[in-house]
């Protein structure tokens, strides 16, 4: 989908449904984030195991938000893998899961997805998600201080999630029921104007040995194959607010049992 075409919230609908209405004409422009300055931000306060990925938010977004957040990951996410369920598709994965994003009520600003590899002979999943999401942040052009909370606030996230039962209990139930090789770490912010931005740092992975678990442990190097996927995006809340129903009715209780949250 050409960022700059004229969609309308009809097609965005069909698709959804068709993942498993009033229209109207909107066109996106994609605005870029060199034109975002720092502002004030509070302490990072929560984060949030939603399906495949670890997302953490910084504090002062609106309860709403964070839900449609958590929501439109969830979905997209959900869509992707069934669309795509072997480890070897993941490119078509992650294009999927954008795709999806954006019919959900996304811009895409930046996205990349490529081969990687891991520095040493043994590394840990985690650490490689984090190096990811700090790329695309680089990529992103989010000012410096903006970038530097983003990513501490996911780093926060990681550590604390190895602390924290429940939440780490309900990533590893869902990586094991997708079973394609894949996860994502991420930050979210509302800025005073506002907009809410994303940003993501995928794993994918073919696994050729027994590696049961997937964060916190020492992974070989030559078992792995690894692929990388970085994107930012940013929330158009006219569309959201459109999508908001059928996304959560197609969900239904999968969102209580696949997103569990946890204060940083």
């Amino acid at each position: 989908m050409n960022a700059n075409t004229v969609v309308t919230v009809a097609d965005r609908l069909e698709r959804l449904n068709a993942y498993d209405v009033s229209p109207s004409d909107i066109t996106l422009a994609p605005r870029s984030l060199n034109g975002l300055t720092p502002f004030n931000i509070e302490v990072p306060d929560r984060a949030s195991v939603v399906g495949d990925a670890i997302l953490a938010f910084v504090s002062g977004m609106s309860e709403q938000n964070r839900s449609d957040v958590l929501n439109t990951y969830l979905f997209a996410s959900l869509a992707a893998n069934k669309k795509y369920p072997l480890e070897s598709q993941g490119k078509e994965w992650y294009q999927t899961f954008l795709t999806v994003m954006q019919d959900a009520g996304w811009i895409i600003l930046k996205k990349y997805y490529d081969s990687t590899s891991a520095s040493g002979k043994s590394f840990k999943m985690d650490q490689l998600a984090l190096t990811i999401l700090g790329s695309a942040l680089a990529a992103a052009a989010v000012p410096g201080p903006t970038s530097a909370l983003l990513l501490k606030v996911a780093t926060d996230a990681m550590a604390s999630l190895q602390a924290t039962d429940k939440p780490l209990q309900v990533f590893d139930q869902n990586i094991q029921n997708k079973g394609n090789g894949g996860f994502a770490v991420g930050s979210c912010l509302e800025t005073e104007g506002r907009e809410v931005i994303l940003t993501l740092g995928a794993v994918r992975f073919i696994n050729r040995v027994n590696q049961t678990k997937v964060l916190f442990v020492n992974w070989d190097s030559s078992s792995v194959d690894l692929y990388k996927g970085e994107s930012s995006l940013t929330m158009v809340p006219a569309i959201i607010g459109k999508t908001r129903d059928i996304i959560a009715g197609k969900l239904g209780d999968r969102a209580v049992k696949q997103i569990s949250e946890w204060d940083i």
